[in-house]
């Protein structure tokens, strides 16, 4: 019942009936489409980044340094992220930036993920949440991917187009569509530029673009998502990396950041030294 209600006043304050009537006018009850509907939990090697896709020759996500691996489970320095940084991707701010967070987490502190900020992840950071669940709800016009770790969702219209103009939030506007039996397609513009790419603090500009193919594998119980970002604002070229998620079908249980407030130690937050982590507030809605 807790999810129901958190869902609904979720699409209530972002906006969720501003579509017009026509929007919905497909029915795809018809339809073969993927069940994507119950609850996911990310896999993988290291769950916080992405991962390359197999066999693809392009332009990949950053990965953890070789010379400086992270280590699940582990302790000192071989659980911090180092970032390597002579991916082909960044452009020179943008390395510059990740250079004195990736310095700072060689000699041990940490730096600190938006999450640990209480703040929206953003497209496509949403898809390396740790330890979160995930729920995916579908109708014949939306889905719906809530998160247990601090109530944050999103919003995929299918079958319609971007809006005219946007404008500029957390998550932007996503619009999708199925692909035959097994793809969701999601595209995703209207960011804004205050979230990160991924777990070693990489920004991003506001014009960031990104498509999520989401395929059902054959026994419906794993999902490979296969991204692309295009920001020609902050990278030099577009970009790919996959995600992959297994059936997980636990209790629902909500993770609220501002109410777990402590002192989490020095760390970097923006690429800067700070033992000072405040809680983000707002006076109006900046959704």
């Amino acid at each position: 019942m807790r999810v129901g209600k958190s869902a609904l006043a979720l699409f209530v304050l972002t906006g969720g009936f501003a579509w017009p009537p026509a929007a919905f006018s497909q029915n795809t009850d018809s339809q073969n489409f993927p069940n994507l509907s119950g609850g996911w939990a990310r896999t993988g090697a290291l769950v916080e980044t992405f991962e390359a896709i197999p066999g693809y020759s392009g332009a990949g996500p950053m990965l953890v340094d070789p010379l400086h691996p992270h280590r699940e489970g582990g302790s000192g320095q071989d659980v911090q992220w180092v970032a390597q940084l002579d991916n082909p991707i960044l452009k020179p701010a943008i390395r510059a930036r990740l250079q004195t967070i990736t310095e700072e987490e060689i000699q041990g502190i940490s730096h600190l993920k938006n999450e640990g900020l209480c703040q929206p992840s953003g497209v496509p950071m949403i898809l390396n949440r740790r330890g979160a669940a995930v729920q995916i709800l579908q109708t014949p016009t939306q889905v719906v991917m809530l998160n247990a770790r601090d109530s944050q969702a999103r919003f995929v219209y299918l079958n319609v187009p971007h809006s005219k103009n946007p404008g500029h939030s957390w998550y932007g506007e996503s619009v999708g569509h199925y692909e035959g039996e097994d793809t969701l397609v999601v595209d995703t513009i209207g960011q804004n530029d205050r979230t990160q790419v991924d777990r070693f603090g990489t920004p991003h500009s506001d014009q960031i673009h990104v498509v999520e193919r989401y395929r059902l594998s054959a026994d419906h119980r794993t999902i490979e998502v296969q991204f692309t970002v295009d920001d020609p604002g902050a990278f030099t070229m577009p970009w790919s990396g996959r995600a992959r998620f297994a059936r997980r079908q636990a209790d629902w249980d909500e993770q609220v950041c501002a109410e777990n407030n402590r002192f989490v130690g020095t760390v970097t937050v923006g690429g800067k030294i700070t033992t000072t982590v405040p809680t983000p507030t707002a006076d109006k809605p900046d959704f």
